[in-house]
């Protein structure tokens, strides 16, 4: 019995991984990757660096793994989740595939989401294993690379309306003295949820509303020389 791992495709929804903008966290991106497993002992591959948004839910990673015996079929081969990221968070870490038939192959779909709160501009190095019943253990690596923001941006509140919980979100694309304050629709300042130095990259706060009353309320966001507001609904 063989299993082949055949030379990596990569295949993105609309987006180069080379080139990913920044975006919002529901994007969707597929990275697709038909590996080569050979009959030996021991293997493993170099990778190309992939970027990926802190924030983005539904990334996927699909190892493709082919028997290459013309007359004898397999199973049972696991693929397991290695070495793990705790900017990662994996619907599944490990999967089975219990049956291979000769010059046939499968595929394992593993899904991930990336934390909005990772440190931008470092690498991430993930691993999966690769074993069979006959003895062969494979490796494969992804080497993740966070990027930053390229532009200040504040985001709608969620969900809005709310009670009494909400989450907003910003996002830096520099360091910045940073004021997160809300206010009520007669201008009066309600709380101060940021008043701090930060570093670039995505981030949230957590706006609980139990103590003041229902109603409209405003949010305003000055980091630097940028400030912008928006309208939230407290509805009891």
């Amino acid at each position: 019995m063989f299993l082949e791992m055949a030379a990596e495709k990569i295949s993105v929804n609309q987006f180069n991984l080379r080139h990913l903008r920044s975006i919002t966290k529901r994007l969707k991106m597929r990275i697709k990757i038909l590996i080569i497993v050979s009959a030996m002992t021991y293997c493993s591959f170099s990778q190309t660096i992939y970027e990926v948004t802190p924030g983005t839910k539904g990334n996927e990673i699909v190892l493709t793994v082919a028997n290459i015996s013309k007359t004898n079929p397999t199973g049972n081969v696991n693929v397991s989740l290695a070495k793990k990221s705790s900017s990662l968070n994996f619907s599944k870490e490990e999967a089975t595939i219990e049956n291979l038939e000769a010059k046939a192959e499968a595929n394992v779909s593993f899904v991930f989401d990336v934390n909005r709160s990772t440190l931008i501009n470092r690498k991430d190095t993930i691993e999966f294993t690769i074993t069979s019943p006959d003895g062969i253990m494979m490796m494969k690596s992804f080497i993740f690379s966070y990027t930053g923001p390229k532009e200040f941006k504040l985001e709608q509140n969620y969900p809005n309306p709310f009670n009494p919980m909400t989450t907003i979100q910003y996002q830096l694309p520099q360091d910045a003295k940073v004021t997160l304050k809300v206010y009520d629709i007669l201008g009066s300042e309600v709380a101060t949820l940021v008043n701090e130095e930060q570093e670039a990259g995505y981030k949230e706060v957590r706006f609980n509303a139990a103590n003041i009353a229902s109603g409209m309320y405003v949010y305003r966001l000055q980091a630097g020389n940028y400030i912008s507001t928006k309208k939230m609904m407290l509805l009891r």
